[in-house]
């Protein structure tokens, strides 16, 4: 055999063996930040441990360097590389939860572009010379008895076990000067390094129970809403309850809130022009770049990411059950609900999650069959259509309950397609290309949205339609921006919270008094012009002029104070952040908020129910 031959000596061998972890970590570190600039030698250290003992474990189970040195760069490009492309897609990290999402990724995988950045491939050039490297060596361990070789085996994944255990206390981290700020995922793991990170991030797989926690005293603190509600829904027994339309727009956004730039057309056009029986604004969402189900979520219970792990996919995680939500809400007045989303059924769960939210009927992809495509993806004007067909099929009078997740927009923006030709042109900046793709479907879906609400401004059935953004682009796309208004781009400018606002648009076919209900939610009360995601399904819910839960009820009045609580943190009216790292510090009411939020998620017991419908 010419390995065997040709093979590097055995003192040489060990030496490349003992010096490949290190070298692996580098590696995989390079390939998304600069490891020098960004991690303490506290850390480095405590990083090491992990690929050591790695490392330590393949060498025991296959006795042979060539196996375990070649073996374990190999995994640990891998991983390496998994995590740089999902940063580059997704603008986040690789999370341990993310295996529950691998079904999700591989249906949208063919969308991306995989080319490497230059500096990416240096690095993965490395792995690969460390591979061919480890090929060559030849170091036996002298291990004959089996019982020997199981012992080692098990002491080192008792080490690993134990290393696991010991990079999620706060001793270690206060040790070693851990970067703690969850909110902040990518300097999060580029300070920490990619294992420590994700072995810390494991401890929250599981949810506590929040301190202090006492389903007695939260039933005090909500039996005034509850009793608001019920007085509410008596003396709204005899309403008129218009057709409730929401559009979740897949990746739609309004990119001038993160600087000027300066377009050959309008990418909002009808939109910008609306102005009776509307209410605009912008929202907050708790992600970007991706986890679409995230905005979901908080859409329709009005819970908030805040309280979840960064990362986190409660559709995947935690929701395993029927679970109280706006539709089944709506559902409870007598309306009729749909739920449709244009790509795969089992995407984020959500043909198991729609039936426990209480759906009559779910449309997903198959239901589009001759639908019209745009790029490779079904057209926000296709699904529009199919709500149209929903409308003129129902019986008279019945209100319907329509929650279309878009596909449109979704990313990749790198490919070229001959179905598509952009119509929007960026002036002032270079390599916007991905920028002047995405600017041109915003346009598209504005133009397909101009033509729904025009279609229901000629019926008769009083309708309100939502439309809102699930997340701004991918940070890849909205790079220019910062670059034309002469910002530095930082580590950290990603992260900021004007990366997280997107815009919502409600309008109704009948009279309705905007300032009035405005005022009623209290949006207008706060300092910041924005309420986040978990306050919009109540804004809605005033808007139609239907009767609130108590848990709407409760929120109408944190609105006032705290008006934008997302996954980064939260900010009072007066505009002063709070991060969520240690929920024990946080302010009274949102902690009596986060209580709220497990009952919803975790807590199923009926009596607590009430509070939501």
């Amino acid at each position: 055999m010419l390995f065997k031959k040709l093979g590097i000596p055995k003192i040489p061998s060990m030496l490349i063996f003992f010096v490949t972890p290190a070298i692996t970590f580098y590696l995989l570190e390079s390939l998304t930040h600069d490891v020098a600039q960004n991690m303490n030698s506290s850390i480095i250290l405590l990083n090491l441990v992990f690929y050591y003992l790695f490392f330590g474990l393949l060498h025991v189970i296959f006795k042979r360097s060539w196996i375990s040195l070649s073996l374990g760069s190999f995994l640990i490009m891998l991983v390496g590389l998994a995590n740089y492309y999902v940063i580059e897609f997704r603008s986040a990290p690789i999370y341990p939860w993310d295996f529950l999402s691998l079904k999700t990724a591989a249906s949208v995988s063919t969308n991306y572009d995989y080319m490497l950045e230059e500096d990416a491939r240096k690095w993965i050039l490395g792995f690969l010379i460390l591979i061919l490297l480890g090929l060559w060596t030849r170091w036996k361990l002298p291990i004959k008895k089996k019982k020997v070789q199981a012992l080692l085996a098990a002491v080192f994944l008792i080490g690993i076990g134990a290393y696991t255990a010991l990079v999620q206390t706060p001793e270690v981290h206060s040790a070693v000067g851990f970067y703690e700020y969850l909110f902040t995922p990518n300097a999060f793991y580029r300070k920490n390094g990619f294992m420590v990170s994700f072995l810390s991030n494991m401890q929250y797989l599981e949810i506590d129970e929040p301190e202090g926690y006492d389903a007695e005293h939260i039933e005090e603190m909500m039996a005034p809403y509850e009793e608001a509600s019920k007085t509410m829904a008596e003396t709204m027994d005899n309403m008129n309850k218009p057709n409730v339309i929401v559009i979740m727009n897949e990746a739609f956004s309004d990119l001038s809130v993160l600087g000027d730039f300066e377009t050959n057309v309008d990418y909002m056009p009808f939109i910008n022009s609306m102005a009776e029986n509307t209410i605009k604004g912008y929202t907050v969402s708790s992600i970007k770049g991706g986890n679409t189900a995230n905005a979901e979520y908080e859409f329709l219970t009005g819970n908030s990411m805040a309280y979840l792990p960064m990362g986190a996919i409660p559709y995947q995680q935690y929701i395993t059950d029927s679970m109280p939500n706006l539709t089944s809400q709506l559902k409870s007045l007598g309306y009729a609900t749909y739920a449709m989303h244009p790509y795969g059924a089992s995407g984020w769960n959500r043909n198991l999650v729609y039936e426990y939210f209480g759906f009559d009927e779910m449309y997903f992809r198959s239901a589009f069959n001759g639908a019209e495509i745009l790029r490779d993806y079904v057209t926000d004007l296709s699904t529009y259509q199919k709500i149209v067909d929903l409308y003129q099929t129902k019986e008279d009078g019945q209100p319907m309950f329509v929650f279309d997740v878009t596909m449109q927009n979704h990313s990749s923006y790198s490919k070229e397609y001959a179905n598509f030709t952009p119509e929007v042109e960026v002036f002032g900046s270079t390599n916007d290309y991905l920028l002047e793709r995405y600017l041109s479907l915003v346009k598209v879906s504005d133009v397909s949205f101009g033509k729904l609400v025009n279609y229901f401004a000629r019926q008769d059935e009083p309708t309100i339609i939502l439309m809102f953004g699930d997340h701004q682009p991918a940070d890849w796309v909205v790079k220019p921006i910062y670059t034309m208004n002469g910002q530095t781009v930082t580590s950290e400018w990603s992260e900021e919270l004007d990366r997280y606002v997107v815009p919502f648009v409600m309008w109704s076919n009948y009279d309705m008094d905007t300032e009035s209900i405005l005022e009623q939610v209290n949006y207008k009360n706060s300092e910041s012009e924005m309420l986040s995601m978990n306050y919009l399904g109540t804004l809605l819910m005033e808007a139609a002029g239907l009767p609130k839960s108590a848990y709407q009820l409760y929120m109408d009045t944190l609105i006032e104070k705290y008006p934008i609580i997302s996954a980064q943190g939260f900010y009072d009216a007066q505009g002063t952040f709070y991060d969520t790292t240690d929920l024990s510090v946080i302010p009274e009411e949102m902690q009596a908020y986060w209580m709220l939020n497990y009952s919803r998620l975790f807590d199923t017991k009926a009596s607590r129910r009430n509070w939501f419908e």
